[in-house]
């Protein structure tokens, strides 16, 4: 049993930023600022791909990423990914065969921005293999290949930040490897280099942000065929959505009956982009967790 059951590390990797100083010595030193943008672009991405269950097959692990002293004779950095909620699901979790890493998020990540996608099949066992342009092939966690569909530009600015140091000309590559757990016994380490940095330049000036809310709301618009087109109605108006919550849609399919004035309880992502001094905003129904009948309602 962990010391502290509300910190349980389930993934950890490392980050080795390789080139030459001036004087020709080993790198040992980056800029402060890209070490920053590094830790910024590596708990957006985690987040991203927590929200979307990928850790988790119950859903959203909580985790939190937090990072370890360097080691000494290189700039090497230590990040691990913690859960601190659910920490005995998460503890089998982050050691159970097929739970993707981190390190293998920024790998899939990295990959769908620099090359297109050839072909894809959805597996019986529950991944999607995809072929890549490079005829390269892969199996992806469903969660992980429907994430990896979304905030594309978001995505781009997360993996610019997490290579920010390749921009430094001192800087010629970035070496990425996930500790060995039951999924990957044996350690695994890919480079990144300028090409990679390259790819994941932002095409706009766009701001991208995702906030994730508990609301209470009524279902205005119900479509059965088309999980993009319902429409909640809230106290501060009535927007358009999208509902992910698979068992709910199953209940509804089934013959659920909605009221007009039935109250939800539901857990809303609610991503915002601003383009060029344009926002947009839109609503994501990630889970519905309660559902009662208004007041009064008998019928």
């Amino acid at each position: 049993m962990p010391k502290d059951p509300t910190n349980v590390i389930v993934d950890s990797l490392t980050l080795r930023f390789v080139g030459k100083g001036e004087d020709g010595s080993d790198l040992h030193e980056l800029r402060a600022s890209h070490v920053a943008e590094v830790l910024q672009g590596l708990v957006g991405l985690a987040s991203d791909f927590d929200k979307a269950g990928v850790f988790n097959d119950e859903g959203p692990a909580n985790s939190e990423v937090l990072v370890r002293p360097a080691q000494e004779g290189s700039f090497l950095m230590e990040v691990v990914r913690v859960v601190q909620e659910n920490w005995e699901l998460a503890a089998a979790v982050g050691t159970g065969l097929g739970v993707p890493s981190l390190a293998q998020v920024i790998w899939w990540s990295t990959k769908s921005a620099r090359a297109e996608v050839q072909n894809f099949d959805h597996l019986a066992n529950g991944n999607v293999k995809v072929t890549w342009q490079d005829n390269s092939a892969e199996e992806i966690p469903v969660e992980a290949w429907d994430e990896l569909q979304k905030r594309d530009r978001r995505r781009k600015k997360q993996l610019r930040q997490i290579m920010a140091p390749l921009s430094d000309s001192r800087v010629t590559s970035l070496d990425v490897a996930s500790a060995p757990t039951a999924a990957e016994p044996d350690k695994e380490l890919f480079v990144l280099s300028r090409p990679d940095y390259d790819a994941v330049k932002p095409d706009d000036d766009i701001d991208e942000k995702s906030d994730t809310v508990d609301i209470e709301a009524q279902m205005s618009a119900i479509d059965f065929d088309d999980s993009t087109r319902w429409r909640v109605k809230t106290k501060s108006g009535t927007r358009a959505a999208t509902v992910e919550d698979k068992a709910f849609l199953a209940r509804v399919a089934g013959g659920l009956a909605i009221r007009k004035g039935d109250i939800f309880k539901l857990k809303i992502r609610i991503d915002t982009t601003i383009k060029n001094g344009q926002k947009r905003t839109t609503w994501t129904v990630l889970r519905v967790e309660d559902h009662r009948r208004a007041a009064g309602d008998d019928d």
